[in-house]
């Protein structure tokens, strides 16, 4: 019988911690699998961090590593530059990346650091239970905007890709097969790009929160049509250090 699918060799076949209709899972297992297909496991090393999002760094079957609330672009940019060789992957929340750790993220974007950065964008605080976020949506209600929120979200890969030294700059989503294959695809150019001429990338993904986002787990993917990428746009922003 032909195989024609089997679990990445890059992620532990363990249970994870995370909520049914989260995306985290999702995507993690994407980048094992990415890593997988580029034979770049025994160089490859995930940086996660504070949040449901860090708890990737122990799901994955190759070099691993935490760092403080809002610090994962720093240490990688670190561990980027101790160890030049290896494929550094940095996976982040939108409040690790975007609140806490923004002067980070900005910091090592502006610098050029030679590392990928996966920005998992699900609109609120998960692991806290629910609170407002800089990319929560305008109206939307949280545990700290019980009311709707006034504000508008942030926009992080239009940010970024202002910026003159990354190198690759996208938006994904990961709830259907067609963006799955488009969000592999970025991750491949990315990485490929970090190997070859030590790019800085960011690649955000939209995800979704059923737990603290008020709908029901079957409903995440019509949640991210019909509500979240009517304000995120998905697509490139920068490509091999141009503007698209």
């Amino acid at each position: 019988m032909e195989l024609i699918y089997k679990s990445p060799e890059a992620l532990k076949d363990v249970p994870t911690g995370y909520c049914p209709g989260c995306f985290h899972g999702l995507t993690q297992k994407l980048i094992a699998e990415v890593v997988d297909e580029l034979g770049i496991r025994e160089r490859a090393v995930f940086g996660g961090s504070v949040g449901c999002n860090g708890m990737g760094a122990g799901y994955v079957n190759f070099d691993s590593y935490g760092s403080n609330h809002g610090r994962a672009a720093a240490a990688a940019s670190a561990f980027k530059r101790c160890s030049p060789d290896s494929v550094v992957i940095v996976y982040q929340g939108d409040g690790d990346g975007a609140a806490i750790g923004m002067g980070e993220t900005v910091n090592a974007a502006f610098r050029g650091e030679a590392i990928t950065v996966i920005f998992a964008n699900n609109g609120l605080y998960g692991m806290t239970g629910g609170q407002l976020a800089p990319t929560t949506l305008n109206g939307a209600r949280t545990k700290t905007t019980v009311n709707g929120y006034s504000g508008f979200p942030l926009h992080l890969p239009e940010m970024i890709a202002t910026l003159k030294a990354p190198d690759y700059v996208a938006r994904c989503a990961v709830h259907t097969p067609k963006y799955i294959m488009q969000f592999k695809k970025a991750l491949k150019h990315a990485l490929t790009r970090q190997i070859e001429v030590g790019a800085y990338s960011m690649i955000e993904v939209l995800c979704a929160c059923p737990t603290s986002g008020g709908f029901k787990s079957e409903d995440a993917p019509r949640h991210m049509e019909e509500v979240v990428m009517k304000e995120f746009p998905l697509g490139e922003f920068k490509r091999d250090g141009e503007k698209v």
